[in-house]
């Protein structure tokens, strides 16, 4: 799924797949991928600055009534399905459809469900965190890292731009890619908005791009890493 998600960013038109019931395993499979991705779903309609397609919104909602959130999840889980919510309410680039469409009622319950139980997540900034720890928070956090998203950790990315720069170069000394490629997600997002990174973010781009990216959930990290970075070198997204 993360592939078909680069696809679309990348130009190629590749759409999600049309799921409208999960009566099949194939069916299931998809929608959970599709949850997986959560917010990186939007990504391609956000650089753009267009709303999610129609099929693309119909899936996600499928897969969020199908896979629902839970009240124990993770505190991180809880932003991704919040973020999630909040961009699929929004139309992804602030506009939604003029035309109701069948399943648009199904699709706001399901919002509505998520915000539920998402909607309220219990966030005070630790500011005892060492730069490990935060670094491990964020990468976790990474979906977050997109334009046009806005809230508590896209500031404290732009804050604490030090701490995410060590742990990139430790997950680069490490080897250990995805959390790399991650935290520079989180630093050209930071950049984009006005911070000084500590580490050169195109060149540890270039290398993760690469040594780095073996997968498609890394590689579409770093795309969105780069399409980032252009924006705040003022090309274009």
């Amino acid at each position: 799924m993360a592939g078909r998600v680069l696809g679309a960013l990348r130009g190629t038109q590749v759409p999600l797949p049309a799921v409208s019931d999960a009566d099949r395993p194939a069916d299931t499979t998809a929608l959970a991928a599709v949850r997986v991705l959560g917010p990186d779903l939007f990504a391609p309609a956000l650089f753009c600055r267009q709303p999610l397609p129609q099929p693309d919104r119909e899936t996600l909602g499928s897969a969020l009534r199908v896979f629902p959130p839970r009240p124990g999840d993770s505190t991180e889980a809880r932003w991704r399905d919040r973020t999630t919510a909040a961009l699929l309410a929004r139309g992804a680039a602030g506009t939604r459809t003029a035309v109701p469409y069948p399943g648009e009622d199904s699709e706001r319950a399901a919002i509505a469900e998520v915000v539920e139980i998402a909607g309220i997540v219990e966030d005070a900034e630790d500011t005892e965190l060492t730069w490990k720890e935060r670094s491990q928070r964020m990468a976790r956090l990474a979906p977050l890292a997109l334009p046009e998203v806005d809230g508590p950790y896209q500031q404290r990315a732009c804050l604490h731009v030090r701490a995410l720069s060590q742990g990139a170069v430790r997950s680069l000394m490490r080897r250990d890619y995805p959390t790399a490629a991650r935290l520079v997600r989180w630093l050209a997002l930071a950049r984009s908005r006005g911070a000084s990174p500590a580490l050169d973010v195109p060149t540890a781009l270039e290398h993760l791009r690469l040594w780095g990216a073996p997968s498609a959930r890394t590689a579409l990290d770093l795309a969105i890493a780069g399409r980032l970075l252009a924006a705040a070198e003022g090309g274009p997204r």
